[in-house]
């Protein structure tokens, strides 16, 4: 059976750290990311693409990697985008802050590149990733169904490329929550964990698939997780990601933002009970 370790995201927090639209006076940095992590007492901090590392400077990395073993916080990262040298750059800023795991999402704007062609592209950094002992996790994301991406990791075929699902990105091609575990689950090497509800419309025509706070929507998170823990590609993360619509003020938004994190990591951690296999 493989094993887990729960963790927050920057796309917990995405209105504290900013994003186009929405600009806090004073926005979250990573240390700071690092700071709720040890309050919540989970050990895993994912920095994603909406937080731009490649920003950062040798000597602020460095800082960071420090900031975070100190205080034995595990971070993983994320970006978007897959040509090679987006892709080096990355694999040279896991290195630095310690992350085993590198997420990316494989469209940046308009570049979209083919599923034969986002192979060519990931199979140059291949040698890089082995040679690092980095994981490159490949999100399923809105435009290729999962039998696409579970074709591209077989035919990778590394142990150093593998799969972050996310439990709601393949609404878009019309796939169910298990249908992208059948597919997805054997190669899966990070879980997103991104609960939802599904409503009708206020005049009944049509459907609306918002994001809810973890444990309190559709999804049987005991249920994915028993079953990722025997069919994974290796131990995983569990990351919690949250779809929050924002609210009328900006101050009203960051102080629903950060109750619906805490209340969905208490509601995690009140599903598993002493799972300690899972907390540590």
């Amino acid at each position: 059976m493989n094993n887990t370790r729960l963790g927050i995201s920057t796309f917990c927090y995405p209105y504290a750290v900013g994003m186009d639209g929405f600009e806090p006076e004073k926005k979250k940095n990573a240390f700071d990311l690092v700071d709720q992590a040890v309050k919540l007492q989970i050990p895993v901090l994912q920095i994603a693409d909406n937080y731009p590392l490649h920003q950062f400077t040798e000597q602020k990395l460095e800082q960071l990697d420090r900031y975070a073993m100190e205080r034995q916080i595990t971070l993983e990262i994320g970006t978007r985008g897959i040509r090679p040298g987006n892709l080096a750059a990355y694999v040279h800023i896991a290195e630095k802050l310690h992350a085993q795991l590198l997420r990316v999402v494989i469209d940046l704007g308009e570049d979209q590149p083919s599923a034969d062609e986002s192979v060519a592209r990931i199979h140059q950094v291949l040698p890089m990733l082995k040679e690092k002992k980095i994981i490159l996790g490949i999100e399923n994301h809105d435009r290729f169904p999962s039998h696409v991406f579970a074709k591209m990791v077989k035919e990778l075929d590394s142990p150093y490329v593998g799969i972050v699902l996310d439990t709601v990105n393949s609404f878009a091609c019309e796939e169910n929550t298990d249908q992208v575990l059948d597919k997805l689950a054997p190669y899966t090497v990070n879980f997103h964990m991104k609960d939802f509800r599904i409503d009708r419309v206020p005049n009944a025509m049509g459907l609306l698939v918002t994001g809810t706070i973890a444990g309190e929507g559709r999804l049987n998170f005991p249920k994915i997780l028993e079953r990722l823990r025997r069919e994974a590609k290796t131990d995983f993360s569990t990351i919690i990601e949250l779809w929050m619509q924002p609210e009328e003020s900006i101050e009203e938004t960051l102080e629903k933002e950060n109750c619906w994190v805490e209340q969905s990591v208490a509601n995690i951690k009140r599903m598993l009970g002493e799972n300690h296999w899972f907390l540590k």
